[in-house]
């Protein structure tokens, strides 16, 4: 039986929910090194390798708008434990998938498990948390979100060198395992109180129309959505500048994509810092700021016609410090005011990060040219998209401000 009180701030409980959200990024990055062998083993197109990613991104974006609902009528618990079901499954399907065509699907109902756990993980904060109690287990959270993505490649390049590409698949499918164990051990319901008309389509609609009425909310959620972009742009992008273009290994690439934890690190640090003194608002334009910058560093290179590995890392290590600035507050200031609909708010807002991601994806895996240029551009346009948010729909910056 799960305990009868839980505690947000615990370590431990900070590793489950931060664990809960990583599926996430550990099912986009972890078999980012192989997607080139992936296309030659099963026999198709490079754009068709990159499409698992890209249905990946549109199952979890679509998906949030339903599990969001879902946690508010029948709690945030049956949820997650559904969730990882399905997730579980499907990873071990996508291990043994013998074409591209079915690594599409089950990719797709992978997402469909990944997600409760984002949408589930940020719901309990909101539940137990309040404030600065709230953004302190944000930070984590958000730290998860965006060290994945960095140190996850690593530890695919390896399984690929050491077990073939399947096996990225396998570690995923033992994880959803693993953690639906230590939630039905240690996560107890924390819903505030459920909402019996949730799942009815007036009702959602109305909350998700009260959401979106909201100035601020939808400064914040754009905001995070343009940084979103800019991280799948990335990822869909790179394996095959880095590979391809460059001739780096799968273990080298992920390797070099570890050096993006040290803009993280650095950022999350700065944040821990500053947020205190500065307020929400303050933090989140100096990272839209420093996102922005990234964007515009990153499309110079192949403009120049300079192609080179540090061309592409050192971007993206400061489009992360600018990340670990922000996100933490973004993610806090979102889901202030919303306590009685905080999985529909949860839940939109990673909707219109993931949908946001799932155009940088397709934009990247379809428009011709040359890769680098191409990832370099959509990127660049999402880094406008976050800066431009923020600075139209939310208030002048000042201390402690929503």
């Amino acid at each position: 039986m799960p305990p009868a009180s839980f505690r947000a701030t615990h370590p431990g409980s900070i590793a489950l929910l931060t664990f809960m959200v990583a599926l996430n990024q550990m099912s986009m990055g972890l078999y980012l090194p192989s997607m080139p062998s992936m296309a030659e083993a099963l026999h198709t197109t490079v754009g068709q390798v990159q499409l698992t990613l890209t249905m990946f991104v549109a199952g979890f974006a679509v998906s949030q708008l339903v599990w969001g609902p879902v946690t508010d009528r029948f709690g945030r618990r049956p949820a997650l434990l559904v969730g990882l079901a399905v997730f579980t499954v499907a990873g071990a399907a996508c291990a043994v998938a013998e074409t591209v065509e079915q690594l599409i699907v089950f990719r797709f109902f992978q997402a469909l498990g990944a997600c409760a756990g984002q949408v589930v993980s940020r719901s309990v904060v909101r539940d137990t948390t309040e404030g600065a109690e709230s953004a302190k287990v944000m930070s984590y959270i958000a730290l998860a979100m965006s060290l994945s993505p960095a140190v996850t490649p690593s530890i695919g390049g390896q399984l690929h060198a050491l077990f073939g590409w399947r096996s990225n698949f396998v570690l995923l499918a033992i994880v959803g395992l693993v953690l639906a164990a230590i939630a039905v051990a240690r996560l107890p319901e924390t819903t505030r109180g459920k909402v019996p008309d949730a799942l009815q389509l007036v009702p959602m609609l109305r909350n998700y129309g009260k959401l979106l009425r909201d100035r601020s909310y939808r400064g914040y959620i754009l905001t995070i959505g343009g940084m979103f972009g800019c991280l799948m742009a990335y990822q869909t992008g790179s394996p095959f500048v880095l590979m391809t273009e460059l001739g780096w290994s799968p273990q080298a690439y992920g390797l070099l994509i570890l050096f993006n934890v040290f803009g993280f690190l650095s950022g999350s640090i700065t944040a821990a810092r500053l947020a205190p003194r500065l307020g929400i608002r303050r933090m989140v334009r100096a990272s839209a700021i420093v996102v922005l910058a990234s964007g515009v560093l990153l499309l110079a290179f192949p403009l120049a016609g300079h192609l080179s590995t540090a061309g592409v890392i050192a971007p993206m290590v400061l489009f992360l410090f600018g990340m670990g600035i922000g996100i933490p507050s973004a993610m806090a200031g979102s889901l202030q005011g919303f306590p009685y609909i905080a999985g529909s708010a949860s839940a939109l807002m990673g909707f219109t990060q993931m949908g946001t991601a799932v155009l940088a994806s397709l934009a990247v895996s379809r428009i011709d040219g040359d890769h680098y240029l191409v990832m370099g551009a959509v990127f660049l346009a999402c880094a406008l998209l976050c800066f431009l948010a923020q600075e139209v729909l939310l208030p002048r910056p000042t201390v402690g401000t929503r």
